[in-house]
């Protein structure tokens, strides 16, 4: 059975599901994987490229090149 066929199965699967407690794993199941393919793409940083950052935002400060939380906040709800 190739996989479109086995995604098929389950998708007619789930549609006949009533089971609360099912459906609630199945969408646990989905988040953890979520999280662990989003987990997989990250890399630990370095020392000196933390300290570069820390540099960086001390930097942004010294030069007011700053944005207060409400602005933030309007400006994220046009994203």
């Amino acid at each position: 059975m190739n996989i479109q066929t086995r995604k098929l199965n389950l998708i007619e699967w789930l549609l006949q599901v009533q089971d609360q407690t099912i459906l609630e794993k199945i969408e646990s199941l989905k988040q953890k994987a979520k999280v662990k393919a989003y987990e997989s793409k990250l890399k630990p940083m370095s020392s000196v490229e933390f300290l570069a950052r820390v540099q960086a935002a001390e930097d942004d400060i010294k030069q007011n090149r700053l944005m207060s939380q409400e602005d933030f906040c309007s400006e994220s709800d046009n994203w």
